[in-house]
C-alpha cells in the first residue's frame, strides 16, 4: 500500500518522489533542475562518476540532457546552472569547473579557483552574480560569479556538522546534512560591501528553526544529500534508497503566481520561477485585462499599473497605449517573500525603435516621425538631442524650434494641427552627440506610391519604400522629380536623373546594396506637382 501522501508542511508530498533512480546514479551528490529536468551528480567509488538527468514529472531519466565531466572533474559533490552554464563543485580539485549547457562541452574559461580552505567543496548555490559553495568543514563560501573572486566565508550551526548540498529562495538558505538527517535553514547571507575588511573569524550565519525539514531521518530519508525545490516542494536525493523524496514547502513564505496572462498579449508559456517576459500585442489589440492565479490564496498581489476602470470585478484593466511594461509584485502571507513579475510590451504592428526614425548627426539629418502630436514629437526630438525640426511644405521650410516662443513655432503647430502623420520627413538640427537608430524596417500600412509625400515644384521631402537605386529612379520620373539628395554623415550625396553616371557614382555606392525602406530624401521638380497617387509602385 506505500506511506500515505501528505499535504501538512514539510512533511513527506511522497506524489512528487522519484521512486528509482538510474542503477549508476548509487552513489548521488547534489542536485539542479532547469526547464523539467533535474540533474543529480554522482560520486561513484570508481570512474563512473557522472551527471544523471531526470524528467521531473515522470521521474524518467533524460539522457540527452546529460553532459559529460572532464577528466579532472572526478570527485563531483554538487551542480548548479544559471540556464547557460552548469557549474559543478569537485572535492579533490579546489575548483568549479564549468560546463556550456548548449554543447556540453567543459568551458574551462569559467571554472572558478576555490580558496585553499574551501578544499571539500560540497554543494553549492548561485543568484545575482554570486555563488555560495559549502565545504565539508562546517563552512560557506561565497565568490563572484564573474571574475572568481572570494566575497565571504560564513560558518554553520554546530549541528550542522556534515554539509551536503544548498538551495535557496533568495531569503532562506536550506542545506541538507547526511549526519543530522535533516535540513537545516539559515537566513541567506548578504554579500560583504566591495572595500570591507574580512572579519577576523568567519560570522555564523543566523539560524531559522521554524523553516527546518525535520521529516528525513523519521520516514527513512537516513542519507539527504543533493537538494532543490520548485516553490511547492523540496526534492531530497537519498544515497542510501537511491530515491529522491519530495517534501511539502510552507505555505506562507509562497511569493509565487501560478498563472499570469494578458489578454491579446502573447507571453509565451508561464513558469512560475521565471520572472520577465516578452509580451508581444496582437493586431489591433489596444487594451488587455491581466489575470493572476496565486499559489497561496493569502500572498497579496499588486498590477502595475493600476485598474484603468477601477472596478476589480471587470478585471484589471489597461490601455496598451505607451504602456511599456506591466509589473505583478507578489508579497508572501507572513511578508518575508516578495517577488516581481515584469512583462515588457512590444507589438507586432509598430516595429519602431524611436518616434523619431533615422540616424542623428551633429549638424542636420533626415528622420521620419513615426505619428503624434507636435507635443510627443517634440518630447521625442528632445530624448535624442534634437534642438529644432523643419517641415518642407509648399516649397518653404516650417521651424519648430525647442525652448522657442510660440509665434515661433505656430506656422509648423497649426500645419499639423490635427498632428504630425505617421511617415512625415522632417529636417533635424543636433549638436550632437549622434545618435544611430538606422532606417532599414518594413514600412507600417499600405503605400500608395514608391515615394510617400506631397512633391510640389521646387524641394519637397519625401519617403521612399524601399529598393535598388535603379527602381528609385524609376518612381522618381514618374513623379517629375529631376534630382533625389540624401544626408549622409552631414554630406548631401545626390542622384540627378540623366546625368552622367560619374555624377551619380557616390549615391550609386552608398546604395549599392539597396535603398533600405523608410529612408527620408529631399527631392527637386520642375512640376506639374504630384501627390502619392500619382504614382505607383513600379513608377509608371
Amino acid at each position: 500500500s506505500g506511506p500515505a501522501p501528505s499535504e501538512v508542511e514539510f512533511e513527506w508530498n511522497v506524489k512528487r518522489d522519484i521512486e528509482a533512480l538510474d542503477p549508476g546514479n548509487s552513489i548521488p551528490t547534489g542536485a539542479w533542475s532547469t526547464d523539467g529536468v533535474l540533474w543529480i551528480a554522482d560520486n561513484a567509488a570508481g570512474a563512473g562518476d557522472a551527471v544523471y538527468a531526470y524528467d521531473l514529472a515522470t521521474g524518467e531519466r533524460v539522457a540527452a540532457r546529460e553532459f559529460s565531466l572532464h577528466e579532472r572533474n572526478g570527485a563531483p559533490r554538487g551542480i548548479w546552472a544559471d540556464g547557460v552554464t552548469a557549474w559543478v563543485a569537485d572535492s579533490g580539485r579546489d575548483r568549479l569547473f564549468a560546463y556550456d549547457l548548449a554543447s556540453g562541452r567543459h568551458a574551462p574559461e569559467r571554472d572558478i579557483a576555490l580558496d585553499s580552505r574551501n578544499a571539500d567543496a560540497r554543494g553549492l548555490w548561485g543568484d545575482e552574480g554570486v555563488v555560495l559553495v559549502l565545504d565539508g568543514r562546517d563552512a560557506l563560501f561565497a565568490y563572484d560569479l564573474a571574475g572568481g573572486a572570494l566575497l565571504g566565508e560564513y560558518a554553520l550551526d554546530e549541528a550542522n556538522a556534515d554539509p551536503r548540498d544548498a538551495w535557496s529562495d533568495g531569503v532562506t538558505l536550506w542545506v541538507s546534512d547526511h549526519g543530522a538527517k535533516r535540513l537545516f535553514a539559515y537566513r541567506l547571507p548578504e554579500p560583504p560591501a566591495e572595500g570591507d575588511a574580512p572579519p577576523e573569524e568567519p560570522p555564523a550565519l543566523e539560524r531559522v528553526r521554524g523553516e527546518e525539514f525535520e521529516e528525513p531521518g523519521r520516514v527513512g530519508n537516513n542519507s539527504p544529500r543533493g537538494i532543490w525545490s520548485d516553490g511547492e516542494v523540496m526534492y531530497v536525493a537519498d544515497e542510501l534508497d537511491e530515491r529522491v523524496y519530495s517534501y511539502n514547502m510552507p505555505d506562507g513564505i509562497n511569493a509565487r503566481l501560478a498563472s499570469l496572462t494578458l489578454d491579446g498579449v502573447d507571453i509565451g508559456e508561464f513558469d512560475p520561477g521565471r520572472t520577465e517576459y516578452e509580451g508581444v500585442v496582437g493586431e489591433g489589440v489596444t487594451e488587455t485585462v491581466v489575470a493572476v492565479v496565486r499559489e497561496h490564496r493569502r500572498a497579496a498581489v499588486v498590477i502595475e499599473p493600476p485598474d484603468a476602470d477601477g472596478h476589480p470585478a471587470n478585471g484589471h484593466q489597461l490601455a496598451l497605449a505607451g504602456l511599456e511594461a506591466v509589473t505583478v509584485t507578489v508579497t508572501s502571507e507572513d511578508g518575508s517573500r516578495t517577488r516581481v513579475y515584469r512583462v515588457t510590451l512590444d507589438t507586432e504592428e509598430e516595429p519602431w525603435a524611436h518616434c523619431l526614425k533615422g540616424a542623428v548627426a551633429a549638424g542636420f539629418s533626415l528622420v521620419v516621425s513615426e505619428g503624434g502630436s507636435v507635443d510627443e514629437l517634440a518630447a521625442c526630438a528632445e530624448s535624442r538631442g534634437i534642438s529644432a525640426l523643419y517641415a518642407l511644405h509648399e516649397g518653404s521650410y516650417l521651424p519648430y524650434i525647442l525652448g522657442a516662443p510660440n509665434f515661433v513655432n505656430r506656422p509648423f503647430a497649426e500645419l499639423f494641427a490635427a498632428s504630425v502623420p505617421a511617415l512625415t520627413p522632417l529636417v533635424a538640427a543636433s549638436a550632437g552627440p549622434a545618435g544611430d537608430d538606422p532606417v532599414g524596417e518594413v514600412a507600417p500600412g499600405d503605400w500608395p506610391a514608391c515615394l510617400h509625400g506631397e512633391v510640389a515644384e521646387g524641394w519637397s521631402l519625401v519617403v521612399y519604400e524601399g529598393g535598388s537605386v535603379d527602381d528609385l529612379a524609376a518612381c522618381a520620373e514618374g513623379r517629375s522629380i529631376t534630382a533625389l539628395y540624401v544626408l549622409h554623415e552631414g554630406e548631401w550625396v545626390s542622384h540627378i536623373m540623366a546625368a552622367p553616371e560619374f555624377v551619380n557614382r557616390s549615391f550609386a555606392e552608398l546604395y549599392a546594396d539597396g535603398v533600405p525602406s523608410l529612408t527620408p530624401l529631399v527631392v527637386r521638380s520642375g512640376g506639374p506637382p504630384g501627390d502619392d497617387s500619382d504614382g505607383d509602385r513600379d513608377g509608371n
